[in-house]
């Protein structure tokens, strides 16, 4: 419900389609493709206006995503990736999911480290599994893999060394799997 001079009540739950009319309001022109599906609001984001759209969802009262829960991406191969970022609002009960297209010869995106500070893990698990580049992030350092790994495990380019020097023991197709997997 809306208070007289537009804002919400404070700690009122607002349904999707409403609080997608509310976001299209507030962010105007910063935010495109605003769709509602299954429940979540969805919209695209271009990379260089992320931390605007971050900072209005975090800091505008009628918004208040004051939480991060998800961010990581999705490797589209030839073109490119698309980050995707989940924030909630608790006292909307909304989920906001921006996506970002982030070219593949250039994987860089500004770091939202400064407006959410849990952003920080997923940045660096997002670099360093995608190769995705977050600039401004404060600690750029890998999470998981040793120091000398080269490539991105994430990416659907990158092959298991498992599979080229270990042949895979299980059988390839029927006739072998009648002879126990044994050619």
């Amino acid at each position: 419900m809306e208070l007289a001079d537009g804002s919400l009540k404070s700690s009122e739950r607002v349904e999707p389609e409403e609080y997608s009319r509310l976001l299209s309001l507030k962010l105007k022109d910063a935010v495109e493709q605003i769709e509602v599906r299954f429940g979540h609001v969805w919209a695209a984001v271009e990379p260089a206006r992320l931390v605007e759209v971050v900072q209005t969802l975090k800091e505008d009262p009628d918004l208040d995503c004051n939480y991060l829960t998800f961010l990581s991406a999705i490797d589209w191969e030839d073109a490119g990736f698309e980050l995707v970022v989940m924030v909630y609002s608790f006292s909307r009960h909304a989920t906001v999911g921006l996506k970002v297209p982030v070219p593949k010869d250039n994987p860089v995106v500004p770091s939202i480290t400064g407006v959410y500070g849990g952003a920080n893990w997923h940045e660096r698990e997002c670099k360093e599994m995608f190769g995705i580049e977050f600039e401004g992030h404060p600690n750029p350092k890998g999470l998981y893999l040793p120091e000398d790994f080269e490539g991105h495990p994430l990416l659907k380019s990158f092959r298991l060394a498992s599979r080229t020097f270990k042949p895979w023991p299980g059988a390839k197709d029927p006739s072998e799997a009648a002879g126990g997997g044994r050619g």
